[in-house]
């Protein structure tokens, strides 16, 4: 099968069904077309198309498309981010505070901004702490699940 063939296939896979493991893409693939491709082909083509594991609402994580490219270039700049310049995060009330590195709150903050989550009620950010506000202390944990992609703890 030649890559533009299979990239529509996983881009119907994953409009058609739940999917939450890119093992769950390649067991379809083999299962209706008898054809096995290797988990880097499958990352790589999901990384192509723009579809990236993000929170659902069930709490667990789920292959979504991003159409918005400014959603979709925040969400990579800010994984870039959380793995090198984030230093500590706390849930207060209504409220997340995210502690930087000096010099990276409002570039993170900018990034958070460009996700355009419904349940931020608003953002602050001076030179390493970041303010996130958001309805309730639910709300908060929340928007922390879908910025950092795991459950607050």
């Amino acid at each position: 099968m030649k890559k533009s063939k299979r990239q529509d296939l996983v881009t119907m896979i994953v409009k058609q069904n739940h999917i939450y493991k890119k093992a769950d893409i390649i067991d379809y693939i083999d299962d209706h077309f008898g054809i096995r491709y290797s988990m880097t082909t499958i990352a790589r083509d999901l990384r192509e198309l723009n579809i990236f594991r993000l929170p659902a609402e069930s709490k667990q994580f789920e292959y979504k498309i991003l159409n918005n490219q400014s959603q979709i270039d925040a969400k990579i700049k800010l994984d870039d981010y959380l793995e090198t310049e984030i230093i500590s995060t706390v849930i207060k009330e209504s409220y997340i505070l995210i502690k930087t590195s000096p010099g990276f709150a409002q570039s993170i903050n900018y990034y958070i901004d460009q996700l355009q989550l419904k349940e931020i009620v608003g953002t602050i950010s001076g030179n390493d702490t970041i303010m996130i506000l958001t309805h309730s202390k639910a709300m908060a944990e929340y928007v922390y699940y879908k910025i950092f992609n795991h459950n607050y703890s």
